[in-house]
């Protein structure tokens, strides 16, 4: 009984903080599928793991967002969303996860939208906008080749301004706090910050944008990496074409290394309520580093049927060859026995629900 009273305070407190907003909505997205993966290829022992299967929950997740209005047209914003494990079910697990694009911020039609927290930067936005997949996640997703720097992550201790939208055009930037300063004469001294300023153009059936970011470790060693991308689409109605250019920098341990990643990808509208999704990304081999044969190769095939406005059918091939010292891996749900694994090869056939609310 006293459980039960808990319970309805708490429900009361919740249902009486919305009311004080001007609207607050819950949201969320249910993606579950089946997978059948393995792996092949590599040198060393235990690299291969053969075919097994799973339930995997892609980007499932929860939340709550709301704003009020200010006056003179200003606006506050929140976000609180939170990845969902509905796949998870083991000890001390728990069903929500990592959080995702979570935040405070003030708008307004004139000067723009500021936010504070947990964000996706310009770098990021963009990756994703180009992929073919619904809500750009599925073992195909682009994120497994151009996400070798960790700048396809959402950022936390993160400050995002983007302008407004002007003829088609808008720009964005954020900035990456160095929360993780070590003290003074501290062995391996620390005060990682990073910067990231987009680009963008959208109007018709045509999309751009151009991203550059900038990490600096604050190490004895000043260590840096940066990452350039430039991405257009094309939306031709019955379909799209999508294109990406990629290049991080890495200048660390007194070397300067460079990857270039370039991919295509298109969207076609099969039947009514159903369409063909395809992508092909390519890792270049890095230059600058004694160390060779680090390229990749990312294929997907796919098709989407819908069922409702908010509900969704797939089905995903993919597979993403790795040369001799390459580790590349799925950027949703990595295959095991890959990292650390050079020249294995990650494949997969995905079966799944997308449900919206």
């Amino acid at each position: 009984m006293q459980k039960q009273l808990i319970t309805l305070a708490i429900s009361g407190l919740i249902a009486t903080g919305a009311q004080a907003q001007s609207n607050v909505t819950v949201y969320g997205v249910a993606d579950l599928s089946f997978d059948s993966v393995s792996t092949s290829g590599g040198t060393l022992p235990g690299s291969r793991t053969g075919n097994y299967t799973r339930v995997s929950s892609n980007s499932s997740y929860l939340g709550f967002k709301g704003s009020e209005d200010l006056g003179n047209g200003l606006r506050a914003l929140f976000q609180f969303e939170s990845s969902v494990n509905v796949d998870t079910n083991t000890a001390g697990s728990s069903l929500l996860g990592a959080a995702r694009d979570s935040y405070v911020g003030l708008e307004t039609a004139s000067l723009g939208t500021l936010k504070l927290g947990t964000l996706s930067t310009p770098t990021r936005s963009l990756g994703t906008a180009i992929d073919v997949n619904a809500g750009a996640t599925s073992i195909g997703a682009n994120s497994g080749l151009i996400n070798n720097l960790g700048f396809d992550s959402r950022q936390a201790n993160t400050i995002r301004y983007d302008t407004p939208v002007l003829a088609g055009f808008s720009a964005a930037f954020a900035y990456i706090a160095g929360e993780n300063k070590t003290t003074d004469g501290a062995a391996t001294p620390a005060n990682r910050s990073a910067w990231d300023l987009g680009m963008n153009y959208k109007a018709g059936p045509w999309m751009a944008g151009l991203t550059h970011v900038q990490k600096k470790e604050g190490d004895a060693a000043d260590t840096r990496f940066r990452n350039s991308r430039i991405a257009t689409a094309y939306d031709f109605g019955t379909g799209s074409i999508r294109v990406l250019w990629n290049q991080d920098r890495d200048e660390s341990l007194g070397a300067s290394t460079r990857q270039t990643v370039w991919g295509l990808g298109g969207t076609f509208n099969a039947t009514p309520n159903g369409k063909l999704i395809a992508q092909y990304y390519r890792a270049n081999d890095r230059s600058g580093n004694a160390t060779s044969d680090e390229g990749a190769r990312l294929f997907e095939l796919g098709y989407e049927h819908s069922l409702s406005k908010r509900t969704m059918l797939k089905l995903i091939y993919a597979r993403i060859d790795n040369d001799g010292n390459a580790t590349f891996n799925f950027g949703s749900n990595g295959v095991r026995n890959v990292t650390g694994q050079p020249g294995v090869d990650p494949r997969g056939l995905q079966i799944g629900v997308r449900h919206s609310f």
